[in-house]
């Protein structure tokens, strides 16, 4: 049973952490191909987000619709079938 709470809080804890890859030091490759193809690599990644302390406001298109509640449908009687 203690494997079992020690396996869900490690779970818990790597799923709540950020995945983010480090950028790789180019710089550390042998060969002058691979450097290149390294720095081409990384020039082409997209850019990180920048954090800040205030969160960024949504857009209009991006703020969710709000509905209107749904009318109570009463249901229409079976129709009989003769024998």
């Amino acid at each position: 049973m203690r494997i079992a709470i020690w396996l869900a809080a490690t779970t818990a804890l790597t799923l709540a952490t950020p995945v983010r890859a480090e950028r790789p030091d180019c710089s550390l490759f042998p060969d002058a191909r691979s450097r290149f193809t390294c720095y081409d690599n990384v020039s082409r990644a997209p850019p990180e987000p920048a954090t800040s302390a205030m969160p960024a406001e949504r857009p209009a298109a991006a703020q969710p619709q709000r509905r209107k509640p749904r009318g109570h449908h009463h249901l229409t009687p079976a129709r009989h079938r003769s024998p």
